[in-house]
């Protein structure tokens, strides 16, 4: 393909997960997206692609429930969807209005993130520096043979919710387990990295401040911070019995064998270096399950 053509605008079409809010934008061809290491960033695995003018996006769909998040010089607004925690856009208040919109290209619809070249920025390095929320509540209760394990500390971004990730060996080079990034509808808009440890390895503090999304099999809910939108952990939905029995016979099974697990997005443990680790990426996520239909 030429440079020229490359360079032709075309109509790209995004949405947050519930279909809540659609909106179309111009730009020319996707073939790169660029990652900041900021703490924003990377607890919500921003991919930034489409630096575009307000009068670009045409919001086809909007039940109004984009929330607002500002921090730091607010000078930035992170809206998310309050329903299931995407955050599709973000407006620069202080740009003008013909460059103030970046768009996460993970919301894109059809777009195969895994083939886009991906630069990185150090967002970090900027001031003013990020204040990491503590965690301050106990230690997971889980016990390993081979020793005391390894504890780690997380947040969301605004620090209303905090929680301790206990594993008993080293999230690094030399970890063995599953260490996933997935390409289904809601793993590819959130840019969740997954490991996968059971109930008794977390502790969620401020709990209260989570919400819930639940969709297609309804075994699990995604949880994300109600004031900053940042997705933390996969919980397991409580059903009732009747509930379950109506589930699909793979669903069940699914429930029975992995519902003892709580899994973390490790986008959100404090001062972890993605690139420390070896993460997979799967193409599973578009082969099982409910087929996700673009709205």
């Amino acid at each position: 393909m030429s440079e020229t053509a490359k360079q032709t605008p075309r109509t790209y079409r995004g949405n947050c997960h519930c279909g809540a809010f659609v909106f179309e934008v111009e730009a020319p061809e996707i073939t790169s997206a660029f990652a900041c290491n900021c703490s924003i960033c990377t607890k919500r695995g921003y991919l930034w692609g489409i630096f575009t003018g307000e009068d670009n996006i045409k919001v086809v769909k909007d039940d109004g429930l984009l929330v607002d998040y500002y921090f730091g010089p607010k000078k930035t607004n992170h809206k998310f969807c309050s329903k299931c925690g995407i955050a599709p856009i973000g407006y620069n208040d202080s740009s003008p209005k013909d460059n103030n919109v970046a768009v996460n290209v993970r919301v894109i619809q059809d777009l195969d993130t895994y083939k886009l070249k991906i630069d990185t920025m150090d967002g970090a390095a900027l001031d003013p520096q990020y204040d990491v929320p503590t965690y301050t509540g106990p230690e997971p209760p889980a016990k390993f043979e081979s020793g005391p394990g390894h504890t780690y500390h997380g947040s969301c971004h605004c620090g209303a919710v905090t929680l301790a990730l206990k594993m008993e060996t080293p999230l690094d080079h030399t970890y063995k387990g599953q260490v996933i990034e997935c390409n289904c509808s809601i793993c590819r808009r959130a840019g969740y990295t997954w490991v996968y440890p059971a109930k008794d390895q977390t502790v969620i503090q401020g709990a209260e401040n989570l919400s819930y999304y639940v969709f297609a099999t309804t075994n699990w809910r995604k949880a994300f911070c109600k004031t900053c939108g940042v997705h933390l952990l996969n919980v397991l939905n409580p059903l009732t019995d009747e509930e379950v029995a109506a589930l699909s016979d793979s669903a069940r099974e699914f429930r029975a064998t992995r519902g003892h697990m709580r899994p973390v997005n490790i986008r959100v443990l404090n001062g972890f270096d993605l690139k420390s680790i070896e993460v997979t990426k799967s193409d599973n996520g578009t082969k099982f399950g409910v087929p996700y239909v673009n709205p």
